[in-house]
This record gives structure tokens, C-alpha cells and sequence, in this order.
């Protein structure tokens, strides 16, 4: 039997030709590479899919509980009757709505990791993830309507939040308490489609700098950071940076765009600790 390192899943490889309304707030750089059809250097493990399957699985129980509940349509399929295609700023723009009320007005679907306490404690203090509001809004927008529904659930069922988004204005919205403009949405994906196809080299650099690896050590505020993330520096367990880098499936070819290398190296790890020297007491 081989070993679980050795486990592979094979991922259909396919051409990015238009932006997704779950592509909602994300790195410039990933959409780019998406649209170049760059090879991508970190593409999701098989365990990673196990998540998402199990995700998609609970989605689909929370569909049929909106079917039976008398919310949505029995015979309300995803892939017929949600189909969502249209145009902003000249780019095409396409999606799936998970439901849409007999009131017209659509659903997003969405579960939570049942470990992921960040999540769920903003979620709690009505927060919901902006991409997700985004999402949502974008469906909002492709049916002209002013209010839709975000329904988030934890997969074990434990946590469970029913989110209203309202049209403020234009194409302002908000859901809890976080407010999207997708009139800045729609520019900047507009950019990012004309970076690729005039491949312009200043704007490549910009969107490569957008989203640091790793910041400059003496750069970091430290006493910023927290001490569970300060160990971990210091440790050579996690670099301080931004998050995006660390979940794109370009990771190591930004870092090694960016010119530098994963971790720290030894003369790093010393100049953490002169600048965290007496961290605990802080």
C-alpha cells in the first residue's frame, strides 16, 4: 500500500474565459494567473477536496430543508434554473445561484469548518465573510432585486446563521453588518481582464506587490502581533504575512516572484527574536 503522501487526485485542468460572482474579492494576481492559464504550483491536496465534498454535501441537505420548508421551488435545480450569465464593464460574468425564494429573491448557501472559531465567532457578531456578501449581491444584481438571503451553517449543524441583504443604493449592499460596492468590484476585474489581455508590465507588478509572503522584519510592528503568531515565527512555524498567499494555488511561484523563499532562514529567525526579545511580558 503506498503512502498517504503518495495519494493523488487529478484535477481537470481547465482555461479561465470569464470571472465567477465567487470571485468576489479575490487576489488580483490569482485572477490573473487564472486567465493565463498559469500552471498553478499548489493546487488543492486530496484531503483539501475531502472538505469541500463534505461542504457541498451539507449544501445540498440545506437546499432540500429550503425545498421542504416551502421556501424554494420543489423542482428548483441549481444547474437549470440558477444559471447565472451577464455583463459588467465588459467583462461576462457567470455563477449558480444554490436557491432562489418563490419570492424571487436568491439564497447563497454556505458551510462553515466546524473548527473554524474565527468564522463562527464573526458570524456571531453578525459579520458575515465579505466574498460571501459579495457573492450573494452579484446574484442580487443579475436579478435586479433589493433583498436576498445568506444561509450559513457549521457542517456538524451546531452553528446555524440566516443572514438578510438589502440594497442600499446602486449597487451598494449590505448583509449584518458588511457593506459591498460591486461598482468597484466590476472596475477592478475590468482591470485585471485588460492587464490580460494588453499584458501590461507595470500593472503585473502591481497586482504581484498587492499581497506580501512575507513583510520586511523590521518593518512589523510586533507588538501588534499576536504572541501564539510570535512563537510561531520564532520557531520557524509560520511566516508574517498576508493570508491570501498561503491559500493561492500560486503560492510558491509568487514567493519565488516576490525573491524570497518559504520560512525564514537562520539570519531571519535570529533578527525575530532580537525584535520579540521580552515578547511574553509585553
Amino acid at each position: 500500500m503506498v503512502k498517504l503522501n503518495k495519494f493523488r487526485l487529478k484535477e481537470e485542468s481547465r482555461p479561465k474565459t470569464a470571472f465567477y460572482a465567487s470571485d468576489y474579492g479575490k487576489p488580483a494576481l490569482d485572477l490573473y494567473f487564472g486567465l493565463r492559464g498559469t500552471p498553478k504550483t499548489n493546487p488543492p491536496q486530496w484531503y483539501d477536496v475531502l472538505k469541500m465534498s463534505a461542504g457541498s454535501g451539507a449544501e445540498e441537505t440545506l437546499l432540500q430543508t429550503l425545498k421542504d420548508s416551502g421556501f424554494v421551488d420543489e423542482y428548483y435545480d441549481q444547474d437549470w434554473d440558477g444559471r447565472v450569465d451577464f455583463t459588467r464593464e465588459g467583462v461576462e460574468i457567470h455563477g449558480y445561484m444554490d436557491a432562489v425564494t418563490l419570492d424571487g429573491e436568491p439564497v447563497e448557501i454556505k458551510t462553515i469548518n466546524n473548527k473554524n472559531n474565527f468564522d463562527i465567532r464573526r458570524y456571531s457578531m453578525n459579520e458575515p465573510r465579505e466574498n460571501y456578501v459579495g457573492q450573494l449581491a452579484i446574484y442580487l444584481d443579475y436579478l435586479n432585486t433589493d433583498r436576498g438571503w445568506l444561509l450559513v451553517c457549521s457542517i456538524d449543524g451546531l452553528h446555524r446563521f440566516l443572514f438578510e441583504c438589502v440594497r442600499l443604493d446602486g449597487k451598494r449592499f449590505k448583509c449584518g453588518e458588511v457593506v459591498v460596492d460591486l461598482e468597484n468590484e466590476y472596475k477592478r476585474w475590468s482591470s485585471i481582464y485588460q492587464t490580460f489581455l494588453t499584458n501590461d508590465s507595470a500593472k503585473k507588478q502591481e497586482y504581484l506587490w498587492e499581497l506580501r509572503y512575507k513583510y520586511p522584519l523590521e518593518e512589523i510592528d510586533w507588538k501588534t502581533v499576536g504572541k501564539t503568531k510570535i512563537v510561531k515565527a520564532r520557531n520557524n512555524q509560520a511566516v508574517i504575512g498576508d493570508w491570501q498567499v498561503q491559500y493561492s494555488n500560486w503560492k510558491d511561484l509568487i514567493i519565488k516572484l516576490q525573491g524570497t523563499a518559504p520560512g525564514y532562514s537562520i539570519e531571519e529567525i535570529n533578527k525575530i527574536k532580537e525584535y520579540t526579545a521580552g515578547y511574553t511580558n509585553w
